[in-house]
């Protein structure tokens, strides 16, 4: 981070120095009190704090807070500034940090493939340049401001993952991030819960053009419907699309796939190159393509993007595939789940069945509220469309899944309705064999590690 002097940020932040102590100047800024150093600017957002601040010795810092009476006891090296609204001050200075550097930013959101999106830009960009980026899969507000907050004289590009757990999280990352480009890798349902509708979802989505810069792009879906309605709200943005159709800037077409990498065209401004990259699933074409669009919408080769991508490697847990139980192959995509990235995984377990028996392993889809009995259902048709061979869901609410599809035809004989992962395991005990392939395809949240653990148990040690 660049080194700050206390006086620059205090016109931006509305702050008052209502106690001078020796440190006037930061290199660190944080918003937790277990990471306080010397020479850093906290944040005290925790408006419930009380004296724990004060309950180990400080060391020579800036407090910003809006609650001075509750700091007790604070050394004559801390110097304390008042201002008027915590969250609001740390929104301001994250604002005026982001103008400190005229670097290109690219931002990410969708329901589906964001993260290997943007671990493709990552991976496109950092051999030759300097990039700060969201790490893993943290898309929090807060997880992106410690990336901004770590820019430096010396920072090319940033790179930021953008979620949207609740209503306003995206007007405030345009706010503090922008401007920058911003990607859309496509909108299905998820967060119904908790904002009542898909059409208030989408819009929520579409907030992220907000940030684009004058000068900068979105980068877009063509070939997703939820995709194609936002743009009549957004007539003077820039707009590139990406997709397999022909309206497409960026068209991926002739399409081949191998167990590890998938080969295709693609086709920008009438010209045509070859593409490879690793992984299955047509998915991973659309993160391929959203990838090579943004870095080339900032000054990179489309021919360079498509020849660094050749040496991607996926996330964890994101359709990985291993070895497993009693021999079977294992596809672990147990990170997150919605009907658009499950839609994906069943493509995949169909790709690469062959001969093999298809398993699919099924939990839940949390927060789709009025939307969660036809979503499930919608799943089911998608098992059906796949020609899966055997289908275990696991849970309640998954257990619409497999109803669903023994009402649309499939063999009750291979539907397994599991209450458990210990059900559903000793299943799999019975199923699983060398010329089985199995997909798990759950939510982190829906805490089953152990579970998938224990399936990717080589054989000899079973």
């Amino acid at each position: 981070m660049k080194q700050l002097h206390l006086q620059e940020i205090l016109p931006h932040i509305g702050g008052i120095i209502i106690k001078e102590g020796l440190c006037s100047s930061f290199h660190t800024v944080i918003t937790r009190r277990n990471k306080l150093n010397s020479d850093t600017l906290f944040f005290c957002l925790n408006r419930n704090i009380g004296n724990t601040v004060t309950k180990k010795p400080l060391p020579n810092c800036i407090i910003v807070t809006d609650r001075v009476g509750r700091l007790k006891n604070i050394p004559n090296a801390v110097t304390i500034v008042k201002v008027k609204n915590i969250k609001v001050a740390y929104q301001r200075f994250l604002s005026f940090y982001r103008r400190l550097f005229n670097i290109p930013v690219i931002a990410i959101t969708g329901t589906y493939g964001k993260t290997t999106t943007k671990e493709m830009i990552r991976h496109i960009l950092s051999e030759q340049y300097k990039v700060k980026a969201t790490l893993g899969n943290y898309n929090l507000f807060r997880s992106n401001s410690s990336v901004l907050t770590k820019f430096e004289d010396q920072t090319d590009f940033g790179i930021f993952e953008l979620g949207v757990g609740k209503k306003g999280n995206l007007d405030r990352c345009c706010r503090c991030f922008g401007p920058f480009t911003a990607v859309i890798t496509g909108i299905g349902a998820d967060h119904i819960e908790r904002f009542g509708s898909i059409e208030n979802y989408r819009m929520e989505k579409s907030k992220i053009l907000n940030g684009v810069g004058e000068n900068q792009a979105a980068i877009l879906n063509a070939d997703c419907e939820n995709t194609l309605k936002i743009t009549k709200d957004f007539p003077n943005k820039k707009i590139v699309w990406f997709g397999l159709e022909e309206t497409a800037d960026f068209r991926a077409h002739n399409i081949i796939y191998s167990e590890h990498s998938i080969d295709f065209q693609l086709t920008f401004n009438k010209e045509t190159l070859s593409a490879r990259i690793p992984g299955c699933g047509i998915h991973n074409v659309y993160n391929a393509l959203a990838a090579i669009a943004a870095v080339h919408s900032n000054g990179v080769d489309i021919q360079y993007a498509i020849q660094r991508l050749e040496s991607f490697k996926h996330l964890k847990r994101h359709l990985e595939i291993v070895k497993g139980l009693k021999g079977a192959t294992l596809i672990d995509d147990t990170w997150n789940t919605n009907s658009g990235s499950i839609q994906a995984a069943l493509t995949v377990l169909n790709q690469l069945a062959h001969e093999k028996t298809s398993i699919a392993v099924l939990g839940k889809i949390s927060e789709l509220g009025a939307e969660e009995k036809n979503e499930h259902k919608k799943v089911a048709r998608m098992v059906i469309e796949n020609q899966i061979k055997i289908l275990i869901s696991i849970g309640n609410t998954a257990s619409i899944i497999s109803r669903e599809a023994i009402k649309l035809g499939m063999d009750p004989n291979r539907v397994y309705i599991c209450k458990s992962d210990i059900e559903a395991q000793n299943i799999l005990n019975e199923l699983a064999n060398p010329n089985s392939i199995i997909l798990v395809k759950t939510s982190m949240r829906e805490s089953l590690r152990r579970f998938v653990k224990e399936l990717k148990k080589q054989p000899d040690t079973v």
